[in-house]
C-alpha cells in the first residue's frame, strides 16, 4: 500500500483495539507499580527519593594540612565512604556564611546504617583535625533522607490545569469554526494522545521528573495543531465540487493522506529540537543522566501525537460524520413530516 493512498477508515476497529490495549496495559502496569514499586510512573531526577550526607565546615586553616578545607573534608568523606563500600551518585558543593558545604547524594536503596557509620567516622576525623588546629569549630556531618512527595507537586497540578484549559478552548474553537462532529474528533485526539503518552511512559518505566508534565502539555498542543491541519483539509475537500460523490470515509482517507506528512514531521521536528537542547544542556552541566528523562519523554510524546493525529483520528472521525449526517437527516425528515 502506497504511503499516499492509505485507507485508514477501513482500519478503525484494528486501530481502536491497538490503542485500547496499549492504554489498558500502561494503566495496569502503572497501578501495580503504584503499590509494589516507587509509583505509577518511574519517578527519578527531581522527583526521586534519595539519601544524602551533608557536611558543613568552618573555613579555617587546618594545621599541617597544606590543603584547602574543602579538599581536606572531601578526602575525609571519600575515605569514610570507601570503608563502608558506599557509592555516591554525585557531589554538590556550596558556601555558607562562615565556610562551605558538601552534599553527597546516594540512591534510596543505600543502607542507612552504613551511611550513619560513615557519618560517625567523618565526624571523628573532623574532630581530630580541628583538635590539631587548636580550636572548637562548628564542623559536622549528618545523614538525611530526601523524600519526594509527588501528589502535591505544583508542576503537575499546573500542567494538568494548562492541559485541561487547552483541551476545552480547542473544543470550543472547533465548535465555532468547524462543526460539532469535528469538535468531537478534535476532543478525541487530545484525550487519546494524552492518554497514550502517559500509558507509554508508565508501561516503559521511563525514569521521569518534571519533564513528564512539560511534554504532556506539549502533546496536547501538538494534537491541537495537528487536528486543525487535518480538519482544514477535511473541510476543504467537503466543499470541493470534485469530491461531491465521495463518501465520508473516502473524504477522511483523502484528507488523512494530504495531512500525513505535516502531522508526522511537525512532532518529529519538535522532538528533535528537544533532544538537541537537552543534550547541549547535559554537556554544559557535565551530567549525561540529566538528559535521559526529557529526551525519552519527548520521543514518547512524538510517537503518541504522530500516531494519534495522523492515523488514529482519521480512521475514527468518518463514523462521527456519518452519525452527525444521519441525525441531521432524521431531524429534517421530522420537520417535513410536521
Amino acid at each position: 500500500m502506497k504511503i499516499n493512498n492509505l485507507k485508514l477508515s477501513s482500519k478503525m476497529h484494528l486501530l481502536v483495539i491497538i490503542s485500547c490495549i496499549v492504554i489498558a496495559i500502561g494503566l495496569a502496569v502503572g497501578t501495580v507499580c503504584q503499590f509494589i514499586s516507587n509509583g505509577f510512573f518511574n519517578y527519578s531526577a527531581d522527583y526521586e527519593t534519595y539519601k544524602t550526607v551533608t557536611v558543613e565546615y568552618e573555613d579555617i586553616d587546618f594545621s599541617g594540612a597544606g590543603r584547602e578545607p574543602s579538599k581536606l573534608i572531601e578526602d575525609i568523606c571519600e575515605k569514610a565512604f570507601k570503608a563502608e563500600n558506599l557509592s555516591k551518585i554525585n557531589l554538590t558543593t556550596g558556601d555558607t556564611n562562615t565556610g562551605g558545604k558538601l552534599i553527597y547524594k546516594f540512591s534510596n536503596s543505600t543502607d542507612y546504617g552504613k551511611l550513619n557509620s560513615a557519618v560517625s567516622a567523618i565526624n571523628d576525623e573532623i574532630k581530630e583535625e580541628v583538635s590539631q588546629a587548636g580550636g572548637i569549630q562548628f564542623s559536622y556531618a549528618s545523614a538525611h533522607e530526601e523524600v519526594a512527595v509527588i501528589g502535591g507537586d505544583l508542576v503537575l497540578v499546573r500542567a494538568a490545569i494548562v492541559a485541561a484549559t487547552i483541551i476545552v478552548v480547542h473544543f470550543i474553537y472547533f465548535v465555532i469554526r468547524y462543526k460539532l462532529t469535528m469538535a468531537l474528533g478534535a476532543l478525541l485526539a487530545d484525550m487519546h494522545n494524552l492518554a497514550l503518552y502517559l500509558a507509554l511512559v508508565a508501561l516503559c518505566r521511563v525514569p521521569v521528573g518534571s519533564a513528564i508534565a512539560t511534554y504532556a502539555v506539549i502533546a496536547v498542543i501538538m494534537s491541537a495543531i495537528g487536528t486543525s491541519y487535518f480538519f482544514d483539509k477535511m473541510r476543504g475537500n467537503i466543499k470541493d465540487e470534485e469530491n461531491k460523490k465521495l463518501t465520508a470515509f473516502e473524504l477522511a482517507d483523502k484528507s488523512a493522506n494530504e495531512s500525513l506528512k505535516f502531522n508526522v514531521i511537525m512532532p518529529a521536528c519538535l522532538a528533535a529540537v528537544s533532544v538537541v537542547v537537552f543534550v547541549l544542556m547535559a554537556i554544559s552541566s557535565l551530567s549525561p543522566l540529566a538528559v535521559i528523562s526529557p529526551v525519552i519523554c519527548s520521543i514518547m510524546s512524538f510517537i503518541s501525537c504522530a500516531y494519534g493525529t495522523a492515523i488514529f483520528v482519521p480512521s475514527v472521525y468518518p463514523r462521527f460524520k456519518v452519525i452527525g449526517d444521519n441525525t441531521k437527516e432524521k431531524s429534517k425528515a421530522k420537520r417535513l413530516a410536521k
